[in-house]
């Protein structure tokens, strides 16, 4: 089992994460529990890195994973650019789409900035921390052993991806509901472009970071919860084909610098 673990990392973590997810989410899928409980399939992630870590290195190598969460000294900047960058390309898909699509952006339903950290602070801790000891933590530091950092992001990315695809089957859950709209194969691969942008960005601030699992959970989290916050439905689907745009152009970028971190973290953890 370690032997396979070292070998095929990514793929290890997709098949532990996606088994651990579907036992969460089995209960609302079956109507035992509320749609809103979907929300502790996340948590799988990170339990089957902490697993997987556990198999191949033991306690020693738990502790070390564990720290990566404690990793906070970065400087103020990263956590600057961890809780708001994600408002630009959010903001910029939106005025772009309403540009494209003759729609004036109304901004009047749009709630005291204060109502949003309620919100920001669950997605930190539950897609964040819930998700990211085994994506970057697990994933992206062993499969940086092997390959580039961007390579590396693009595997995690991948597989990020397809552990979602139970969501898409779930009745009343949204990607199901995009599914519906615009079909499976098309719902999924837009969705499946948006993650994998967004993992080339998470894995360049993991770098960046030392490999910090802390400031990474904080941008993920920040992520979605600005995302949510205003509303990146705001102007119908030209809006979310533009943040598409936006956020591969964003990663194309950072991959240049990505190209030139070290391939391995796993001393990066002081």
């Amino acid at each position: 089992m370690p032997q396979f673990i070292r070998r095929h990392p990514a793929l290890s973590l997709l098949i532990l994460a996606m088994a651990i997810g579907l036992v969460l989410i089995a209960p609302v899928a079956l109507g035992v529990l509320p749609i809103g409980f979907l929300q502790l399939g996340a948590a799988s992630a990170s339990v089957a890195g902490l697993i997987l870590t556990a198999v191949d290195g033991g306690r020693r190598a738990v502790g070390e994973l564990l720290r990566r969460g404690l990793i906070w000294r970065v400087g103020a900047g990263w956590w600057a650019f961890a809780l708001l960058f994600p408002i630009v390309p959010t903001l910029v898909a939106l005025y772009l789409g309403a540009s494209v699509g003759g729609q004036p952006l109304d901004w009047s339903n749009l709630p005291p900035i204060h109502q949003g950290i309620p919100a920001l602070a669950f997605l930190i801790v539950a897609a964040g921390v819930g998700e990211e000891y085994g994506w970057r933590g697990f994933g992206v530091v062993r499969v940086q052993q092997r390959h580039d950092p961007l390579m590396a992001s693009l595997i995690i990315g991948a597989c990020h991806s397809v552990w979602h695809l139970p969501l898409f089957l779930i009745e009343g859950e949204a990607y199901q509901n995009l599914a519906v709209q615009h079909g499976l194969p098309a719902a999924f691969l837009s969705f499946a472009v948006m993650v994998t942008a967004s993992a080339v960005q998470f894995s360049w601030l993991f770098n960046r970071t030392r490999g910090s699992v802390l400031l990474v959970a904080v941008f993920h989290g920040a992520t979605n919860a600005w995302n949510g916050y205003f509303d990146i439905f705001r102007v119908g689907m030209t809006g979310v084909v533009a943040y598409l745009v936006v956020l591969v152009t964003v990663s194309a970028v950072l991959a240049v610098d990505l190209r030139k971190r070290p391939r391995d973290l796993t001393a990066a953890t002081g």
